[in-house]
């Protein structure tokens, strides 16, 4: 594997631990092998764009990855997040990152205002937790999702039953997706993984 480490920031690639090192190339090897795969800056990819008038400085991406597929089509970007751990009294447990995550991101063709889509848990159903937002589906598959919506018609057009049925085969429940105007944000509040970056990955492709 051949990586520009010149396009890194030098401080935060020396910030991760050898394990997290090692953890990150064996990601980029195996994304390597199935996409076309190039480090970018941040803000070269729509992160701020989305997450514009929000800061924390305790989750924050670190590595941005910008992919295709091999035939340089279907673009989305993949990010590697640090998420900070803090004390009782908020301060950082320590210089290196508690943890790494991976979310992803992928600019839609069309502007479908805010959408939010998780997994119900099952709290969730026996607590009968719902919102004025929330969209039920005739499916009753899809009904152990919660869909939250600002323009309901926009929200139908995007979960056509294509996507449904992507969402129903993601492995993992604990995802989360969120699109705000033409920007989908998708990924895995848990530590990463060779195997979550490539499930989050074959997500963003299959849209």
């Amino acid at each position: 594997m051949e990586l520009d480490f010149r396009k890194l920031n030098a401080t935060k690639l020396f910030d991760f631990s050898k394990e997290q090192e090692q953890l990150i190339f064996k990601m980029y090897d195996k994304l390597f092998g199935i996409y076309d795969i190039s480090v970018i800056a941040v803000e070269k990819s729509p992160f701020h764009i989305f997450n514009s008038g929000e800061e924390n400085s305790l989750f924050s991406p670190k590595i941005c990855y910008f992919i295709t597929d091999k035939n340089k089509e279907n673009p989305f970007y993949l990010f590697i997040v640090s998420k900070i751990g803090t004390t009782a009294r908020g301060a950082r447990t320590k210089a290196s990152y508690d943890s790494l995550q991976i979310w992803g991101m992928k600019i839609l063709d069309e502007d479908y205002g805010f959408i939010s889509v998780n997994k119900k848990k099952w709290a969730d159903k026996i607590a009968g937790i719902f919102t004025q937002f929330n969209i039920n589906f005739s499916d009753r598959e899809f009904n152990n999702f919660y869909v939250l919506a600002s323009d309901r018609f926009k929200k139908y057009a995007f979960l056509n039953e294509s996507l449904k049925e992507t969402i129903r085969a993601f492995p993992d429940e604990d995802f989360k997706l969120e699109i705000r105007n033409n920007i989908l944000n998708f990924g895995l509040p848990k530590n990463l993984t060779v195997d979550n970056a490539l499930h989050v990955a074959e997500f963003l492709k299959n849209l």
